[in-house]
């Protein structure tokens, strides 16, 4: 059986005791800060509620809060296990210099939060478009901008491009104007179907009352004359707006027999002889 010199047990002995002692103090202290920095945030966001803080900015201290906290909790763990602290927040220092040079879009994306926060282009649960995308803003992060599409799919865009793009904000005023087009045949009469369109579109519970539909002419082809549909609603009603005005219209021309452009075919027969 193999047996190690007595000072050498006893040098393992006194190493396991001073760093077994240090190592399950550290790891006590990791799973008791993480706790407590969760409680901490939970609880800083039910104040943030009852303060009725603006929701637009909550997650950005939340995150912001939750990042220094982690920071202080890594310090505290480091000095438990005998880690000279002063040192290593020099070599972090150090570090974060060259990280911050290698890392200038995520910086650029952390400022652009910063001027989405103070200049509020939008704000949470505004419907904006930006670029290519549309949709509803769900959260604005550190770096980036969570948007819910219509069709309930999420967007993920950096912020600097939301600070350096043109934004259009469609909640911003509250109401928005819809458009369509109908065509009907030429032989109608502009005013009667601009009052059935307009009859039409009173009947649709979204629309808004005090706003009347306009029907203008936009075009006169060959066959048909095409008009625009103007209606407004509430932002909140864009979807259902569009399609019950598509609807009560529909009914409103087969109640009234009104029918589209009739496609002609002028057939020229040549005599031979």
């Amino acid at each position: 059986m193999l047996r190690f010199p007595d000072p050498f047990n006893q040098n393992l002995t006194q190493l396991a005791t001073q760093y077994g002692s240090r190592l399950f103090m550290a790891g006590l202290l990791t799973v008791g800060g993480y706790w407590l920095i969760k409680l901490v945030l939970n609880a800083i966001g039910r104040v943030f509620n009852r303060q009725k803080v603006d929701r637009d900015i909550q997650p950005f201290l939340i995150s912001l809060l939750k990042i220094g906290l982690q920071i202080a909790l890594v310090l505290s763990v480091l000095s438990t296990l005998g880690v000279e602290t002063t040192s290593f927040i020099a070599v972090i220092g150090t570090a974060g210099l060259a990280v911050g040079l290698a890392l200038q879009g995520s910086l650029a994306n952390f400022a652009g939060g910063l001027l989405i926060l103070a200049f509020k282009p939008f704000r949470v649960g505004d419907l904006i478009a930006v670029q290519t995308f549309t949709g509803y803003v769900e959260v604005v992060h550190l770096l980036n901008t969570i948007l819910v599409t219509t069709d309930n799919r999420t967007i993920t865009i950096p912020n600097n491009v939301l600070t350096t793009s043109p934004i259009t904000n469609y909640s911003r005023m509250g109401t928005i104007r819809i458009d369509s087009q109908v065509v009907v045949d030429r032989s109608y009469s502009v005013p009667q179907i601009r009052t059935l369109i307009q009859d039409a579109v009173a009947t649709c519970p979204q629309a808004l009352p005090d706003r009347k539909a306009d029907v203008l002419v936009n075009k006169l082809t060959d066959s048909g004359i095409q008009l625009d549909v103007r209606v407004w609603c509430k932002i909140d009603h864009i979807g259902q707006t569009n399609y019950a005005v598509q609807e009560a219209i529909a009914g409103a021309f087969a109640r009234e027999g009104i029918e589209g452009p009739r496609n002609e075919i002028n057939v020229l027969r040549f005599k031979t002889e």
